[in-house]
Order: C-alpha cells, then structure tokens, then sequence
C-alpha cells in the first residue's frame, strides 16, 4: 500500500518541538510542497530559500494581502495591528524599503555597535552575578538571562527606563504569536492588537516629551526624521515597536538555543573551553544549527516555476530558514553541531536587501554573553531536556529553560 502523502502541519504537537524532522523529509522529498494547512508553499532547500530572499518578484508585504482578504468584521479588529506593522521595513519592499533602510542604517552604525560592547559585559556580568548571589544553583535561563541582556541594551539605545523592562516585554509577548505566525493560538490578533496599541501610547508618550527636550538616544532620532517630515508619526512610532521587538526577540532566542546546542554536545563544549577564540564561529554554528529564524514568509508578485511546480501570483511562500541550514548540499554533515565549521553559509539573518539590520549587535550580544556564562559557570547544565518551544513558525525559541550552575 502507498503511504499517505507527507502535509507539513505546523499546528501539530510535535511539529512544534520537531519541526526540522518533516522539514528534512519534505527537503528530499518535497522541496517546493503546497501545505493545505498554511495555504501556501514550503520551500526547504537551501537554494531555494536564498533565493526567494533575493527574488524581487516575491513581495516582503505580506500583510496588506493577507488584511485585504479578511472580512470586514476581522479587518476592524485588525486594523490597528496592520497599521502599525506595515510600517516596518521588514514588510516592506523598493523604493519604501529603501527609504527607510536608509535611515536605519543611520541609527544601527558599526561605531555604534563597537561602542556597545563594554556595556553589553557589564550588563552580562550584572545577570550573572545577581544569579550567583541567590545561591540556589539553580535559575531559568531565558526570563533570568538571554531576555534581559538584549532587552536592557535596546532599551538604553531607546532611551527608555530599564524599570519598564517588564511591561514592555509584556506587551512584546502578546505580539508574538501574530508576528510568529502562529498556528494553535485562537486569540492572535486581539492580542496583538493590544499589545501594539499598548506600545504605540508608551512610544507616542516618549515622543512627545523628546519634541520638548530631546537627547542622544534612538526615540530622539526617530523624532527629529518626523519633525524633517522624513517619516511619518505612524512610521516614527513603528520604528519604536520594531527597535524593541527585533531588537531583543531574536538574540533571546539565538542565547537560548545556542546554549542548548552547546550544552548538548558536551565535546563542542570542551572545545571551546579550551580555545576561546572560537567563540565567534561556535555562535555562527548556534545560528545555523537551530537558529532563531524558523522561516520567513513572503507572497508572489509574478507567477514563476520552481521545481516543476508552477507559484501564482499572490500565493504565500513560506522559505523554511532552519530547514535551509541543513541542507546536505551546502553543510557537511548538517546533523553534526561544530563550533569550527567553515564555510558556514546560514541563511539565519536573511540576504539580499533584507538581511538584518541588527545582525552585528546580535552577533555580539550572543558572544559575549555565552563566554561571560560559561567562564562563570563552566559546569553549568540544562536541568530538564523537556522544554516547551513556541508555538511560533517564523521564530524558534523555548519558553522557558532551566539551568544548574554545576
């Protein structure tokens, strides 16, 4: 008897755990597969991936199609949502995208980023010390550690008070599963909503005492481009919201991940006790092994074929970022975590003109803050391997990890 054909359903259990397990079967035998589910195709091979991020027939705005198909009931409770995220340069394409782009690239410099560095150890050092002085060996690695060390660094780049660290990943978290394209959260986008409008007020606040006294921080900025007429209020206030949530959202997840593959491979571990200077490529490996980035989604502009199967315009795509850096045509031995790997061509921070504006501060964040861990605790462990992953395709990351300090 023929097997029934593989569907990659994202809402399933253990799809959510294991995704990379149907993604590997569907990138040999399936590379460009329709899921019924996600009505949209799932791309798996690294080739592929690439280029659909470089393609310029495919549209990043995967928003205003996806709002335009609604009802008008489900548009109401949408609105506020859509309006805020399709601001940002991430769901945009030329020439909006360009526009912004350069601007931001004027905010996230090379100079800024060095500058950040000494801070970021600091900061590190703080986390570290503050688990330490509790005593208990024992601390949950994400709420206590790979959260509060991006979030604290985007916050002061802000020129928001670190006190109001948990009110805005409060409202982070409830944009979350909307943004990570969920698929078994029933209330999305009524909390995202909330949360987007709840960070458009505190923004919008902050905006408005900088028009009074503005400082040397990113909100400053942001102001003085609007008060140019460079951007729009709308775009100002957007570009807060992305700031605080890319900014911190990806590195969290590259933290925990990372320590988790590390950890996992206990050799890789010793390896990188015993020569430091890996460091750098052992965050490559965490960002290609199980990296932050699940997928990301883009809509077809002109209808195109790609592996025989022919993708209509306005057709979702879903370019399986994870599943591309494992692909045995460009890694060898992809199943194997190596911290000297070289070359390492992950796909994690996108290509092409929306590769992330944030990469190097991540990168840098990601370092120094699993190097402060372990030379700290060099016998630190995960406490239990069963961890709860997101329910988010487009982000991959556990909810909460528990360590031992050994």
């Amino acid at each position: 008897m023929a097997s029934a054909p593989l569907i990659f359903d994202p809402r399933d259990p253990d799809v959510i755990q294991r995704p990379l397990e149907t993604l590997l079967r569907l990138q040999t035998d399936d590379p460009v597969h329709w899921s019924p589910v996600l009505k949209g195709w799932v791309l798996t091979r690294h080739e592929d991936v690439k280029a659909v991020q470089m393609n310029a027939g495919i549209s990043a705005d995967r928003l205003t199609p996806f709002f335009e198909s609604q009802p008008e009931g489900e548009q109401s409770r949408l609105r506020d949502l859509i309006r805020f995220l399709n601001t940002w340069v991430a769901f945009k394409d030329p020439p909006d995208h360009t526009r912004l782009r350069s601007l931001l690239n004027k905010v996230v410099t090379p100079g800024v980023m060095r500058g950040l560095e000494a801070g970021i150890e600091e900061l590190a050092d703080g986390l570290i010390d503050r688990i330490a002085a509790r005593g208990d060996g024992r601390f949950e690695c994400i709420s206590e550690f790979a959260n509060p060390l991006p979030a604290s660094v985007i916050m002061d780049l802000l020129g928001v008070p670190r006190e109001d660290m948990d009110l805005l990943r409060d409202w982070s978290m409830l944009l979350q599963p909307f943004l990570g394209n969920a698929t078994a959260s029933d209330d999305k986008y009524e909390t995202g909503r909330a949360g987007i409008v709840a960070m458009a007020d505190y923004f919008r606040a902050a905006a408005a005492e900088r028009r009074k006294r503005p400082r040397a921080d990113v909100i400053s900025h942001f102001v003085s481009l609007e008060q140019d007429g460079q951007i729009s209020e709308d775009e100002m206030l957007g570009s807060c919201i992305l700031f605080l949530f890319a900014g911190h959202e990806t590195t969290t997840n590259l933290i925990g991940n990372g320590l988790r593959a590390l950890l996992a491979n206990p050799g890789e571990k010793a390896r990188l006790a015993a020569d430091s200077t890996l460091i750098g490529s052992a965050v490559e490996e965490m960002l290609r092994y199980e990296g932050p980035t699940g997928a990301v989604v883009r809509v077809v502009k002109a209808p195109f074929e790609l592996r025989g199967k022919t993708l209509a315009k306005g057709d979702r795509v879903f370019a399986m970022v994870n599943a591309a850096n494992h692909d045995p045509e460009i890694f060898e031995t992809p199943a194997r975590f190596d911290i000297g790997r070289s070359p390492n061509r992950h796909l994690t921070f996108n290509h092409g003109i929306h590769f992330c504006l944030g990469a190097p501060l991540a990168r840098s964040e990601a370092r120094i803050a699993i190097s402060r861990l372990l030379a700290r605790f060099p016998n630190v462990k995960v406490a239990d391997e069963d961890v709860t992953y997101m329910d988010t395709l487009t982000m991959r990351g556990v909810r909460a990890m528990w360590m031992v300090t050994g």
